[in-house]
This record gives C-alpha cells, structure tokens and sequence, in this order.
C-alpha cells in the first residue's frame, strides 16, 4: 500500500479545498468525506497496480510482497477492489457530484493499471489522476458554492504536469525503461524542480502573503537541483532515491497550493499548510519501512 505516501493523498484533497475555499474551511463539513475517499481510491489503486504487475516484478524485483509469498494475491486483490469502491462510496458522502468525480479518478487509475502503461501514456494517466485528486476539493467547493470557476482549477494543471514528469523519472528505475540513463535524471530532476514554482503563476502573482509559498518552493527544489547536479555517474539505485524525493514533494507541492491563498485575516491556510508540513515528516519517517517507490 505504501502507506508512505498516505500523507500526500490527505494533502491533494485538504489543498484543494482551503484553495477553492479563499484560504478558509469549506463551509460544508461533508467535504471532508473526501480525505478517506482520496486515501481508498489511491491505496487502492496501487495494491491493484502491484497485484497486475506479478509477472513483471517476478522477473525485476522478486523481493516484493506479492512474488516473495509475503502476501496472498487473492487477498491483495480482494483488498484493492474493496479499497477502491469504499473510497468512491465516501466520495458519494461529501455529494453525489463528488461521487462521480471520484469515481473517474478511480476509472482513470484502474485504466493505469490494466491498460495504460507506456512510456508516454503511462506518465500521463497518472498525473491525470493526480491532478484530478487534488482537483476534488476545488469541484466539491465549485458545486457547493453554485458556481464553476475554470480557473481555479489552474493549480491542478501544474500538478498533473509535475506528477507526469515525476512519472517519466520513475520509469528509469528498472528494466522498464532499458536505455542508458545518461544525463536524463538529471535534466527532468531541473524539471521536476522548476515545476514547484509553477503554482505561483496563479493570480495574483505579486501578492505579499506568498512570500511563504515561494519560500516552500525554494526549499523543495533546492534539495531536487542539489541531486540533479551533484550526481554522477546516474544508476537505477539513485534513480529510485531521486523518485523518493520527488514523491515526498507532492506535500511540498500542496502546501504550496495551500499558501496561495493565505492572508493576514485568516488562518486557515496557515494551519492546513503545517499540517501537511508535518505529513512531509511522517512521510520521510516511513519511508525506510514502507519505500514511497
């Protein structure tokens, strides 16, 4: 389940709504229905994906749960499917728009993990995923509030564009993808750490109150550019390390989202921002026993 990236599941849906919200609490509590469907829709997807993947990983990676026998796979299978239906169902709690949102995030990830892999359509499939997850809160806030502001969803684009790049360098730690790494790593970590800042394009752009979310942004990607430059020669072990780093920095990512919308006047975002900072923590803390990648 890789209960490592738990964290970052509860921080698409808590961002995503203090962001559509102007930097307060949804008025609604029913949203908050959305961090369990978030959290069975995502670890859902990934036990499906692992117990897909037994064949492959029998040959690259035979360590793992499902091919060493740790793990029944009937059980694992059985454990995906009612995950991902619990999480859809929860979604149906906060409204049955929200139902259907979430119900497509979890098409989308299913397509992923019987369909969908490649080197390019893979990528995509789960940044939009991804995007969407993060996407739920601001719907959910759009739906209440009657009206559908296309434009709030702008930060979810930078997110899918920034998980999709996360995905291609993911690609490189097996025999998945075969070519010789080169300099690749290092040229999508750049990405990688330039699309941090991305969110800050969101208007207004030169507001006093982000200060903060650039500081985050900073931070994030100084530790992505420190490794894309400092490492040489690449390997598939430092690949896999590079993925953790990124994947931690999906919190980073959310809090960054979440800032956007600070002020003075309201707390809200300052206390949503520091609880996924102290995701970041956990996330960082587990990762030793349940590795993000």
């Amino acid at each position: 389940m890789r209960l490592s990236l738990a964290p970052s599941a509860v921080a698409d849906v808590v961002a995503g709504l203090v962001f559509a919200s102007n930097g307060a609490w949804p008025l609604d509590a029913r949203a908050w229905w959305l961090v369990p469907a978030s959290l069975g829709v995502y670890h859902g997807a990934l036990v499906l994906n692992d117990w897909n993947d037994r064949d492959h990983d029998a040959r690259t990676r035979p360590q793992r749960p499902l091919v060493s026998g740790a793990v029944a796979p009937r059980a694992a299978l059985l454990l995906g499917l009612v995950l991902v239906v619990s999480g859809v169902a929860a979604a149906s709690l906060a409204a049955p728009s929200s139902g259907v949102w979430m119900g497509a995030v979890a098409l989308l990830a299913l397509a992923y993990d019987w369909a969908g892999r490649g080197p390019w359509v893979g990528p995509l499939l789960l940044g939009t995923c991804r995007a969407l997850n993060l996407g739920a809160g601001v719907f959910f806030v759009a739906v209440s509030a009657g009206r559908l502001d296309l434009g709030a969803f702008a930060p979810c684009l930078a997110y899918g564009a920034y998980v999709f790049s996360v995905s291609r360098l993911g690609r490189m730690e097996d025999a998945e993808d075969s070519a010789p790494l080169g300099s690749r790593p290092r040229t999508l970590l750049i990405v990688i750490a330039a699309l941090l800042f991305a969110p800050l394009c969101v208007p207004p752009v030169f507001a006093v109150e982000r200060v903060a979310a650039l500081v985050v942004a900073l931070w994030a990607a100084s530790g992505l550019l420190r490794a894309a430059v400092g490492t040489k020669p690449w390997t598939r072990p430092l690949v896999e390390s590079a993925m953790g780093a990124c994947l931690r920095r999906l919190l980073a990512f959310a809090a960054i989202v979440t800032l956007l919308r600070a002020s003075q006047t309201e707390w809200a975002a300052w206390i949503a921002a520091a609880v996924i900072g102290s995701g970041y923590a956990l996330s960082h803390a587990l990762r030793r026993v349940f590795p993000p990648s």
